[in-house]
């Protein structure tokens, strides 16, 4: 490869990093495919019909899982499935999720961004959906968030969760970081991508993260370089995701069972 044809391409995957949490619909979908179907009242019935048409399991079939980074993004969905070949359809379900805030974690991802976990937050709703997956697609979930052992995943109990059109549940299943999530001088890091009401953290975006990373891990260097190095070189992005982790602040919801990880 020559070197513009390298540069372009580290361009492309640093700016994919910086995109993190990526785009998501204001609205629940059927994820279908790679295709994405809005739902226009997702209810329980609706639900069942709409993954008939499809051929697909019923709801009572699935499991819930809370999804609130990159797992409530199309585009991270069709690359999370696209290895399956066809037959990936599951609803993607708005929800609000009570007390918890959607905070930066404290290491990097395969792509080089620093993703997002979960930190207790009374009073903050944090905006967030619920994937409904059937056996295999929960299995193909966990072999995307789980092989790096940087999540693991679980039951969280004694909570609330109000997802669109269906039933509010007191538990859920989800991921959450085994690292423990970013803690600033003023405390946890907010997405300032992920809508809340009430919150009291701090927020910053992805660059924002990235920056205050690079300054505690590698003071002075460039950015671009920082990220692209983070990408290519999988021993040094585990090195910094410890070295990153060092201040963290562990997940401390009391009422939380790990399952797998």
């Amino acid at each position: 490869m020559i070197d513009g044809a390298a540069e372009l391409v580290a361009a492309a995957q640093v700016a994919n990093a910086m995109d993190y949490p990526f785009s998501r619909p204001d609205h629940s979908y059927l994820f279908a495919d790679g295709a994405v179907l809005a739902l226009e009242s997702p209810g329980v019935e609706y639900l069942d019909d709409a993954l008939a048409r499809k051929g697909a399991a019923t709801m009572a079939d699935r499991t819930a899982v809370l999804a609130y980074g990159a797992n409530a993004a199309p585009a991270r969905l069709q690359r999370k499935f696209e290895a399956e070949g066809p037959g990936a359809v599951f609803p993607v379900v708005k929800a609000r999720l009570f007390d918890f805030d959607i905070v930066h974690a404290c290491h990097y991802s395969s792509y080089g961004a620093v993703p997002a976990t979960l930190a207790p937050s009374p009073g903050t709703v944090a905006e967030v959906a619920l994937t409904y997956l059937d056996q295999d697609q929960l299995a193909r979930m966990h072999e995307t968030e789980l092989s790096g052992r940087r999540y693991v995943y679980g039951l969280l109990g004694q909570i609330r969760v109000q997802p669109e059109g269906l039933a509010a549940r007191n538990a859920v299943h989800s991921y959450w970081t085994g690292y423990g999530y970013f803690a600033g001088p003023s405390g946890p890091l907010a997405l300032s991508a992920i809508a809340a009401e009430g919150r009291r953290f701090a927020a910053a975006a992805q660059e924002d993260m990235q920056i205050q990373a690079r300054d505690r891990l590698a003071p002075g260097r460039d950015m671009h370089d920082f990220v692209h190095e983070n990408i290519a070189d999988p021993g040094l992005r585990h090195e910094r995701s410890l070295a990153l982790s060092a201040n963290a602040k562990p997940f401390d919801h009391p009422h939380c069972q790990i399952l797998d990880g």
